[in-house]
């Protein structure tokens, strides 16, 4: 008899790829199908990052196999051909079932463990050498692997001569010695059909065969092949034949609940969930809306519970929407209804969100021209939010596992017609309750000056800065330059320039503080000082992902103080070129194309 034990080679190293879903398909097929007393992966990185690896761990046994790169005097620089060689000589050692890893078995092999050795045809002229059965010490592996030095010589000139066109060969010698199958036993399509991946009406297709062959390795290569598209969430989504047969084996996903709070907002609503229908749940928490929210929540299958916090303050309806979510949920993604999930979210979560994660950085788009690495989506358990405005999750008697990506998850598109009038008072509140924490001082501080109140925002920039925690260079820099305008405003421009110019201490390589130093030195006529901090400026070229960015910084601003200041000092030819700059981001601006017509003097 065959002994019943599976057999499968990946090798690491140049021209290898990367071990995929349809390789952890391969060996979930063969496990559950089979039922073999053991499969051996055969393979020289046991560390092998891909998730896909770690979840065949539970199913195979890892045996250690450095893959030969010579072979009789014959080069084997590709992993393919180093296993063509191991799976012969582990048949020939062990016996077994071969099986490349983009074969999935579609019912056990039974009927063919009492034959000798088993392959099946390919074509009229080859043999298919992706699923091979045979017994220890079977002759005609034996044979097939005397011949295998000449017959891998001509593979030089013969695409795989070795292992599919040299076996039929030899069993043309050899007949008593190899059951062979027709094709449609093992390969019942080619590699240039995809029809597995249509309706179930291919399915009497599949009624005489024990296998497929998925041809990844040709696949990978097409752009927008479905292979490509294969994933746990595809299986459990798409409906086709594909699915049907292999669905079972897709590993349990993550649950995900999108969860917001809510009053009086019904222009976002659909936007808002549409947005988010991959989610397992949208969860809008409503605090009392008027309007028709709730009831268009409820038509896109939101559960919209009713809350009443009163006092008003954020972080306690961000923690009464939170403890609604039932416990079964995994991943919590906490928005604004005026935010907007992107295309592929879920998609990019599941990639990235591993079983010990907890908490997910990624990009965000503030919706000001700042983008910048954002950290509220969390785990369902472990996390309460903090602070009575701008409030923030933070962990609970946990240890935080991080997740990140670089794509760019959500969007804000505010209402610029919303008004913030509550939330100095509640900033306010934050700086009572947490005094040291800087974060909401910060806050508080500049809330103060978005209200006009440029004394009061002074004196709590100075106590912000005097906290022991507020070491972040970025905000602290921030802070100067808020205390700077605050002055200006005061029309104190002594005080003004000596904030601007410590905040490029604070932090000089950054663009903000040097184009803050520029525009008061240009309202104060300074025009050395203007050109100079305007120039450079112009010399920082990398835009951090950070929420204190100001993207006028990045347009035609300091090109356009170089170009002002250059003028009053002389400087024609340099003020021309950075007109010219300026008017390349802006050609629109009345202003700046006026600028240079009276530079160039016209």
């Amino acid at each position: 008899m065959i002994p019943n034990i599976v057999h499968f080679i990946w090798f690491s190293g140049p021209n290898s790829r990367v071990f995929g879903y349809v390789n952890y398909l391969a060996v979930r097929a063969a496990h559950d199908i089979q039922k073999p007393d053991a499969i051996y992966m055969w393979t020289n990185d046991e560390d092998n990052e891909s998730p896909y690896w770690d979840a065949i761990r539970p199913y195979v046994t890892m045996k250690a196999c450095k893959p030969p790169k010579i072979f009789n005097g014959i080069k084997l620089d590709r992993p393919q051909y180093q296993a063509d060689v191991v799976r012969l000589r582990v048949l020939r050692d062990h016996g077994g079932i071969y099986l490349d890893t983009d074969m999935l078995l579609l019912k056990p092999l039974t009927p063919f463990m009492d034959k000798p050795c088993v392959m099946s045809m390919e074509s009229e002229t080859s043999m298919n050498a992706g699923l091979i059965m045979a017994k220890p010490k079977t002759p005609f592996i034996q044979r097939w692997l005397a011949g295998l030095p000449k017959a891998m010589k001509k593979s030089q000139s013969v695409w795989a001569y070795h292992c599919v066109v040299y076996p039929l060969e030899l069993y043309e010698k050899n007949r008593d010695l190899l059951h062979v199958e027709p094709a449609q036993s093992f390969i019942p399509f080619n590699f240039h059909d995809e029809w597995i991946y249509g309706d179930l009406s291919n399915l009497s297709r599949l009624e005489q065969s024990y296998s497929v062959h998925m041809y990844d390795t040709y696949w990978e290569g097409v752009p927008y092949s479905e292979i490509l598209k294969l994933n746990d969430r595809y299986m459990r989504s798409e409906k086709n034949l594909f699915t049907h047969l292999f669905g079972k084996y897709a590993m349990p996903g993550i649950k995900i609940c999108v969860y917001a709070i809510s009053k009086n907002e019904e222009q976002f609503v659909d936007r808002f969930c549409e947005s988010a229908k991959d989610a397992d749940l949208i969860l809008i928490a409503d605090t009392g809306s008027t309007d028709s929210t709730v009831e268009l929540a409820k038509k896109h299958g939101a559960l919209v519970p009713s809350i009443h916090i009163s006092p008003w303050r954020f972080d306690l309806a961000r923690n009464a929407a939170l403890a609604l979510i039932p416990k079964d949920i995994d991943v919590c993604v906490s928005l604004d209804l005026d935010e907007e999930l992107q295309p592929g979210w879920r998609e990019e979560i599941e990639r990235v969100w591993q079983k010990d994660s907890t908490r997910l950085r990624y990009k965000f788009d503030w919706g000001v021209g700042i983008v910048f690495y954002y950290e509220k989506i969390h785990a369902r358990n472990g996390y309460r939010w903090h602070h009575p405005c701008h409030e923030y999750p933070v962990p609970d008697r946990i240890e935080e596992k991080w997740a990140h990506t670089d794509m760019l998850l959500v969007i804000h598109k505010p209402d610029p017609t919303k008004s913030r009038g509550q939330y100095l008072d509640l900033l306010r509140v934050s700086v009572e309750e947490d005094p040291q924490d800087p974060r909401n001082a910060f806050y508080y501080a500049r809330e103060l000056s978005f209200h006009g109140m440029w004394s009061e925002s002074i004196d709590a920039c100075k106590a912000y800065l005097d906290l022991p925690k507020a070491n972040w260079p970025n905000e602290r820099c921030y802070a100067m330059r808020v205390m700077a305008r605050c002055y200006a405003e005061l029309n104190d421009y002594a005080n003004a320039l000596a904030w601007a110019r410590r905040a490029v201490a604070e932090s000089p390589d950054t663009r903000e503080p040097w184009c803050e130093v520029a525009m008061l030195a240009y309202r104060s006529q300074r025009w050395e000082e203007c050109y100079g901090a305007a120039t450079s400026a112009l010399k920082i070229t990398e835009r951090e992902l950070v929420y204190t960015c100001d993207p006028e910084v990045w347009g035609y601003q300091a090109h356009d103080l170089a170009a002002i200041s250059a003028w009053n000092l002389g400087l024609k030819e340099q003020a021309i070129v950075h007109a010219e700059n300026a008017v390349s981001y802006a050609p629109g601006d009345e202003r700046l194309v006026n600028n240079l017509a009276m530079i160039r003097g016209k």
